[in-house]
């Protein structure tokens, strides 16, 4: 790829340094300390938070952060430099660069377990907890990495349109929300509902603290937005907000438009590549995991109580992965009729 991508030649390669070097660092660097009473200060880093946890017998929250936030980001990087150096056949290039999309956004998990620890240990007197730099390191190398595979996969599937071109019958604008008029309602109905769900979540309390001589609190998304505001974790507090209410809003949004304005097959396939790159940012998914790990694995550090509002949060998670597969579904069975392969038009 790198002959044939012009200005991007030796720009991919350097953002694939960049954002190594940065893992490296957000690896060996501090991660998180926490402050316990009757236990003194612990220092936490990827690798040493793995060991507390296989210690503490978590194993399956130890081999989730070994395998996203420590394995995983690598092997997507040198991934990349393969992909970027070594020739491959552009079909199967895109079908891999496909996989390491839609797992990359998973290694931010430990970011968001990081931000739910720092939530429930804050304002309490006999625990506390800051951020070190590690942290920033570590968010630097998982956007950096997300961002530059994006524009590997945008390269890539161009030269897949030029080898083999997706070629329409029809120009012709087609409307999605009255070509069908027994299944072009559906997607509409579905977008308000994980709308609704989405900014439901947001407010829905879905833990609270349940241990002796600590603060009981209830929290929820927009409680920690407030928090991470107050406490001027603005990185964090980005993510937070972008990747939660920001970015799941506005794919719903361009879905919801591509759904009822017309637009040619062509135009239609275009959108449905950037509701794609919207969906490897939606992380209420790993925000859930993240949430799942701190309520079922996490007791011995805070023994919190699930709250109703989780419920919420799960409905919205349900309903955004409901709705990305039949919009996917119907998608291709209304786009299907209206396409034919390279190879037959030539023929023609």
């Amino acid at each position: 790829m790198r002959t044939n991508a012009g200005r991007w030649g030796w720009i991919i390669p350097i953002l694939l340094l960049t954002s190594l070097v940065a893992n490296i660092l957000g690896i060996i660097l501090p991660f998180l300390e926490i402050d316990e009473a009757f236990h003194g200060k612990v220092i936490y880093s990827l690798p040493h938070s793995v060991y507390l946890m296989w210690e503490h017998k978590l194993y399956f929250i130890s081999g989730l952060i070994l395998g996203f936030s420590i394995i995983f980001p690598f092997v997507k990087l040198f991934s990349l430099f393969a992909l970027w150096f070594i020739p491959w056949k552009s079909k199967n290039r895109e079908r891999y660069l496909h996989v390491i999309e839609l797992l990359g956004k998973w290694s931010y998990m430990d970011i968001f377990v990081v931000i739910l620890l720092v939530t429930l240990t804050s304002k309490q007197s006999f625990i506390s907890s800051s951020i070190h730099v590690g942290v920033y390191y570590f968010i630097g190398a998982i956007t950096l990495s997300m961002i530059t595979s994006g524009v590997i996969m945008t390269l890539a599937r161009k030269t897949c349109n030029k080898e083999a071109p997706r070629k329409f019958k029809s120009d012709k604008r087609r409307w999605m929300l009255f070509d069908n008029i027994y299944l072009g309602w559906i997607v509409p109905v579905l977008v308000l509902a994980s709308a609704a769900t989405l900014i439901e979540s947001l407010n829905a309390t879905f833990l609270r603290i349940s241990q002796m001589f600590l603060v009981s609190r209830s929290y929820s998304i927009s409680e920690i937005f407030t928090l991470m505001y107050s406490q001027k974790h603005w990185v964090l507090l980005i993510i937070m907000v972008g990747t939660l209410f920001v970015v799941p809003l506005l794919r719903l949004t361009i879905l919801l438009f591509s759904w009822i304005i017309p637009f040619s097959p062509k135009k239609h396939t275009k959108v449905k590549y950037v509701i794609d790159e919207f969906s490897r940012w939606s992380m209420l998914d790993v925000f859930g995991l993240a949430l799942f790990l701190i309520t079922t694995e996490g007791k011995d550090l805070v023994k919190t109580e699930i709250q109703p509002g989780l419920y919420i949060v799960v409905a919205a998670i349900g309903s955004s992965y409901l709705l990305a597969v039949i919009a996917i579904m119907l998608n291709k069975a209304m786009l299907h009729s209206n396409t034919i392969s390279a190879t037959s038009s030539d023929t023609q």
